[in-house]
């Protein structure tokens, strides 16, 4: 008889294609492209600007008041359109896909034409290229269409971005590791404003999680920044994630349900009232991975639940500019129970232990947008979150005795932040942005350990303390040719009157109509996680808290990239890049291999200072095939070191040093022919590093100690196997005349491959075993919009 768990996919798939056929015949489908065309600098409406069908031209629109415009009766599927102003580079929006379902809205920003020389831009680059137009190095469009497609990324922007060059994953959680940095050392940052890592059972000082708090069903093409950012992003040390959300459709109410093996998802979006331009959408998840469990699945050992709510209203007035109201909410916990069944307690130690990890974090921001005159945009945001994180640690000596506590965590932090940022544009030329963010941070944080069985406080403190963060950048474009873009951070930490300033640079040099280079350098920083700051000490009688006066971690980037379209839709980009890192705590009073690089979670319950040091160089190769002809590929390949020096004096391997990195993201597209529209997709993922650094086991110690005994005086030089994945998606898409129905039947690690992520000694067998990561994950599911 067929086990739980391949019933399961079976009885799930057969309900997917019943539900996908489940209609009467038809005509073929339409749908109607709007939307809304805009300067992209200061976002004045264009009016009069041509829309065109490329591929049906008799389908074409001018844009009207406010720069919007409507093309209606469009056959479903994928077309490509050109946007014309005077004055403007022509846009070319290429392969999208208009599905019955739901409308398709867009919001188009365009680029002055600065001169007639180099008037035809690189479509390639077009593609990839930011939206912030200051970021002219190590930068890409997230773009919501297009990675949709990846194999198996259940919707997730971190693991979306794991295929991007320079990125990596940490583990079966979604933290980025970019260019060989600790994963906290990214920005989450959502309409202008930053956010607390939007992540479900997320710990503390770590910017990732299990999965996504964010649904793309709300997503817009955002920003995914890896170097030199601009001078406005400040608090990161090695990347940028700046989210953007779509407006609800403002003339028709649309819905959109999936079901899959992670959860249910629920999303709606429309008009407050017919005749007004504001909208709401509003995305509700609930995830059920325990009922995976219960069919065999193994999703890890605890009793797993999390859940979602995000939204965003627009609410224009007309003399009085535009405001927004936006938001996201997500609670998520994992428990385990020990065992008390006298066979089990002695036949698996692993059943001794318990635990439970709790997580909840939510956003809520309120924004305004005014033209100040024509050439003037002022936009002021407020917004307020929360975040707490819950970790408890149990155990017991015998199967009949009580439960002790080895860790008991309670960590709660909230943030109140005002925005201010003015954008003028003098002329087509010439682009200053300016603005300035600051944030109370109150914090109640209770970190209690175990020593000799009695739990003790190592962080026991609550308050609040203030960061405040100014900026201004400046951009000249002379001609199609050559952009230059220059600017300065500052920051401000009130809990110790840390304050510096941080220069940013940037230029681009088109070479000819295919290719160009560019070149970068910023100074950047970052505040330590806040339990670092509040440590607690042990000195004789005294406890301390010697870390208070912590500086910020700094770091010096540098980049140079170069970028060609060698062909049709298909482009060449490479980058060489050297961060310097400085002032990065570790050990105070003792000569240690201790860094904070090598932490991505929790807080150092040590004595620290400012001396340390690190360094990350490579260069990193991707080649892209933007999709065309129901095809497309991007592939990226990073060599690269990360090296940091502490206390003792020795330059040693960081933990995240893997050296190699290698993804491959491919799929295509066949149209099937019969009675209703449909097609059907194939995607591939491929996922390959370096094996994960480890510190050596001393074997011969360990099996005399009848314990673990490693040798610190070569930490990180070993590495585990490489890891290896491979996801596979298979979707099956039909268009019906007024809904759009989409099968998703997808793999994630198809080879069933065991990664290791770290090694311990097993005492039982004086052997060392191999901790590993997730092996196959079924990603079933099914999606109605309509």
């Amino acid at each position: 008889m067929p086990s739980p768990k391949v019933l399961m996919i079976l009885l799930f798939s057969s309900l997917l294609v019943l539900v996908n056929q489940s209609v009467f015949a038809q005509s073929i489908p339409t749908q109607n492209l709007k939307g809304q065309v805009l300067d992209k600098s200061i976002k004045t409406a264009l009016v009069g600007a041509s829309i065109e069908c490329i591929d049906l031209p008799n389908f074409k629109a001018i844009s009207t008041e406010n720069g919007q415009f409507k093309i209606t009766g469009i056959p479903v599927g994928r077309h490509s359109f050109r946007i014309n102003y005077v004055g403007y580079k022509m846009a070319n929006l290429s392969n999208l896909l208009l599905e019955s379902g739901k409308e398709l809205v867009l919001v188009v920003e365009m680029d002055d034409q600065l001169n007639n020389m180099m008037a035809v831009t690189v479509k390639s680059n077009n593609k990839v290229k930011p939206i912030n137009e200051f970021s002219l190095v190590s930068a890409r469009k997230f773009s919501v269409e297009e990675t949709r497609r990846f194999a198996a990324g259940i919707n997730d922007p971190s693991r979306i971005a794991m295929a991007f060059a320079g990125v990596q994953g940490n583990g079966d959680n979604n933290s980025l590791i970019i260019r060989g940095n600790a994963p906290n050392g990214l920005l989450w940052r959502m309409e202008g404003i930053d956010i607390p890592n939007p992540n479900h059972f997320a710990a503390v000082g770590t910017s990732g999680g299990g999965i996504s708090i964010l649904s793309a069903q709300l997503l817009a093409n955002s920003d995914f920044m890896t170097g030199a950012f601009p001078a406005e992003y400040g608090n990161a040390l090695s990347g940028v994630f700046d989210i953007r959300l779509r407006k609800g459709n403002k003339d028709k109410k649309e819905h959109t349900f999936s079901a899959s093996t992670i959860g249910v998802d629920l999303a709606s979006e429309g008009y407050f009232k017919k005749g007004y331009e504001g909208s709401y959408l509003v995305n509700y998840r609930y995830g059920f991975l325990t009922l995976m469990q219960q069919f065999g699945l193994k999703i890890g050992e605890a009793n797993t639940k999390f859940q979602d709510l995000s939204f965003n209203l627009y609410l224009p007035v007309k003399k009085m500019g535009t405001f927004t109201i936006f938001g996201f909410g997500g609670l998520s916990s994992q428990k385990s129970d020990v065992t008390r069944d006298s066979l089990i307690f002695l036949t698996d130690p692993s059943k001794r232990s318990a635990s439970f990890t709790g997580s909840n974090t939510g956003a809520l921001g309120f924004t305004h947008s005014i033209q100040l005159g024509s050439k003037t945009l002022l936009r002021t945001i407020y917004s307020i979150n929360a975040n707490s994180y819950n970790k408890e640690n149990t155990s017991i000596a015998k199967f009949n005795s009580p439960l002790l506590f080895s860790r008991d965590n309670v960590f709660q932090e909230n943030n109140a932040i005002l925005s201010m940022t003015l954008t003028r544009k003098f002329n087509k030329h010439h682009l200053l942005k300016t603005g300035f963010y600051t944030t109370v941070k109150g914090f109640d944080l209770k970190q209690r350990e175990a020593v000799a069985n009695v739990l003790k406080d190592k962080v026991k403190i609550d308050g609040n303390t203030r960061l405040s963060n100014a900026f201004m950048q400046y951009k000249y474009d002379p001609n199609n040719q050559w952009s230059f873009q220059a600017g300065l951070h500052a920051q401000y930490f009130a809990l110790n009157k840390s304050a510096l300033i941080e220069p940013r640079a940037g230029i681009k040099y088109q070479l000819s109509k295919n290719q160009f280079i560019s070149a970068g350098f910023g100074l950047h920083s970052q505040i330590q996680p806040l339990g670092n700051y509040f440590a607690r000490i042990k000195v004789g009688a005294d406890t301390l808290q010697p870390n208070t006066g912590l500086d910020f971690s700094r770091s010096a980037h540098y980049v140079l990239g170069y970028a060609i379209q060698f062909a049709p839709n298909w482009n060449l980009k490479t980058e060489w890049y050297y961060q310097w890192l400085y002032q990065i705590p570790i050990t105070a009073e003792a000569a240690t291999n201790f860094s904070i690089l090598n932490m991505d979670d929790d807080y150092a319950i040590e004595r620290l200072n400012n001396k340390g040091n690190g360094k990350n160089y490579g260069m990193e190769i991707t080649i892209e095939r933007f999709w065309n002809d129901q095809f497309y590929l991007l592939s990226s390949l990073s060599l690269f070191q990360s090296k940091y020096l502490p206390s003792d004096g020795i330059w040693r391997n960081t933990r995240f040093n893997t050296n190699t990195s290698f993804t491959l993201a491919t799929g295509k597209e066949w149209n099937l022919h019969g009675k209703r529209s449909s097609s059907i997709a194939t995607d591939l993922k491929v996922l390959y590093s370096g094996g994960q650094r480890v510190t050596p086991i001393d074997l011969a110690k360990s099996i005399a100690q009848k314990k673990q005994v490693v040798d610190n005086n070569r930490i990180y030089e070993d590495q585990l196997a490489s890891f290896f994945r491979v996801d596979f998606q298979l979707e099956w898409k039909t268009q019906y005349l007024k809904r759009t129905g989409t099968v998703i039947l997808g793999v994630q690690n198809l080879f069933n491959r065991k990664n290791p992520v770290s090694q311990s000694f097993d005492a039982s067998t004086n052997k060392i075993k191999y901790n590993y990561l997730l092996g196959m994950i079924p990603v079933l599911g099914y999606k109605v919009d309509l």
